[in-house]
Order: structure tokens, then C-alpha cells, then sequence
């Protein structure tokens, strides 16, 4: 089994426990190297890894251009404390620190309150 596919696996666990009454479908792609996941209220969450210890975690809002944020790795030129790690605000173009570190048990918690609490439409 490859590295994406055990974080992928974490990640579906740990999602499944914290979001589970808020969770309308889960698809579980290992193939794409992705899990897809539709809230009851209209939220989309994509969770993705390689094996090049990259990730990505999109929160999509609405299909309006910008409607969504992120956490990733996926390049390094973004001028952050926590670099290559950074996160894109709702509505906007930069990057800022983050606190993600592309490990799922350490992340998925963390990105699990975000959304509980509401919080994650507010970064």
C-alpha cells in the first residue's frame, strides 16, 4: 500500500467519526488519490495526498469564483512563516501561514472543528 493511500485511509476514518451526521455522501478514491465529501449543507471538502508527501485540503462553498479555501503544500513560493505549508483565504488570491502539516491524524482534527464550529468560513 502506498503512503497516499494510508493518509487517504486516516483521513477517511477520522473524518467519518468527527463529521459523520454532517456528512450527505463520501467517495473514497484512492485511485484519483482523493477522498470527495458533500456536507448536508451544500459544503464540498476534498481531501488529497501523494507520494510525494504533498496534500490538499479544499473546502469549496459555492461554484462562485473564489468560494472556497485551502490548505496545501503543493508549491513553495509563498513568503509564509510555515512554508511550503500555507493556507488560501476564502476570496482571496494569497497565501498565509497555516497549520496544517499534511500528517491526517495531526490535520484532520483540526480541519474537522474548523467546520463544526463554523470557523472555516470566517479564515
Amino acid at each position: 500500500m502506498s503512503l497516499h493511500e494510508k493518509k487517504l485511509i486516516i483521513a477517511k476514518q477520522l473524518i467519518e467519526q468527527c463529521l459523520k451526521s454532517s456528512i450527505e455522501r463520501l467517495l473514497f478514491q484512492p485511485d484519483l488519490s482523493r477522498i470527495k465529501i458533500q456536507l448536508r449543507n451544500g459544503i464540498f471538502i476534498f481531501i488529497q495526498y501523494n507520494d510525494f508527501d504533498e496534500y490538499g485540503y479544499s473546502i469549496v462553498f459555492s461554484k462562485i469564483e473564489l468560494d472556497r479555501c485551502r490548505f496545501d503544500n503543493y508549491d513553495n513560493r509563498w513568503d509564509v512563516s510555515t512554508r511550503p505549508h500555507h493556507f488560501h483565504p476564502r476570496y482571496r488570491t494569497e497565501a498565509v501561514s497555516s497549520k496544517m502539516i499534511g500528517e491526517p491524524a495531526k490535520d484532520m482534527p483540526y480541519l474537522c472543528d474548523l467546520i463544526i464550529s463554523g470557523k472555516i468560513t470566517t479564515l
